[in-house]
């Protein structure tokens, strides 16, 4: 019985130093795993860095030699203009430029310069945003060409229709499938994450302009201030008044 207890205290502080010798170890195991994640911790880049969108300008131009017809154009010239200027109005930036091959000092072009005004006025092109330009400067006028070839399509110098609108494009293609995804544990997202949306966002955006900077604050309305101040003085409710149409009430079926 003696031998017995006295062998117990040496048995109990082996047992102890091997208990703090797997303590030790489980500590520093877990401070190396601890530096190995920091390392695995790197920023991704995002979609829009790993895809970005190419906003750049692009000059639409059309060459025309329009066929007065009377004080006005040809119905097939007419409408070309008005398409063409229908575009402007969506997509273009900048003025609307209108080349001429000299001077317009015949009284064909003339007509053909008047003609083609009366037209964008119709289409709601603002007279600010038209520039007439000449092409030679202090040239003179080439002899007046004959009704059959004055059209698109003959002998004449051809107007020169000209605006800025601006394209979105990315230059990245989508399609890399490189990476496993049947052994993935670092937790990023895959090569092509992100590039059908950032394609599909160029492709859909009505103003690639708009991805590069916002538009302009339309003015205020004076007329509507004048009114709310007035009757903000006057110690009248401001708030526009709703009718019976417009009030929402809950269903009396449900009371």
């Amino acid at each position: 019985m003696l031998r017995m207890r006295m062998k117990r205290p040496f048995v109990e502080q082996r047992f102890g130093a091997m208990l703090a010798l797997l303590l030790l170890g489980g500590l520093a195991g877990g401070c190396s795993n601890s530096t190995m994640m920091l390392h695995q911790a790197t920023p991704q880049p995002s979609v829009k860095q790993k895809y970005p969108i190419m906003v750049e300008p692009h000059q639409e131009t059309m060459q025309l030699s329009p066929v007065l017809a009377g004080k006005s154009l040809t119905n097939s010239d007419a409408r070309i203009i008005n398409d063409f200027a229908g575009a402007f109005l969506h997509n273009g930036h900048g003025p609307l430029a209108i080349i001429l091959p000299n001077i317009p000092d015949t009284p064909q072009m003339r007509g053909q310069v008047q003609a083609i005004n009366e037209i964008l006025a119709a289409r709601g092109v603002p007279a600010s945003r038209i520039e007439w330009r000449i092409a030679t400067p202090g040239a003179a006028a080439m002899p007046a060409p004959a009704a059959n070839t004055a059209g698109s399509g003959g002998n004449a110098s051809p107007l020169i229709f000209s605006f800025t609108r601006y394209v979105a494009s990315v230059e990245r293609e989508c399609g890399d499938w490189e990476k496993d995804f049947t052994s993935n544990r670092d937790n990023h997202t895959w090569s092509n994450f992100g590039c059908s949306a950032q394609h599909n966002l160029a492709a859909m955006v009505s103003d690639p302009l708009d991805l590069k900077q916002p538009r302009p604050t339309t003015p205020v309305d004076v007329d509507r201030r004048k009114v709310v101040i007035k009757s903000y003085r006057e110690g009248q409710a401001t708030a526009t008044e709703r009718t019976v149409a417009e009030k929402g009430t809950v269903s009396e079926v449900a009371k």
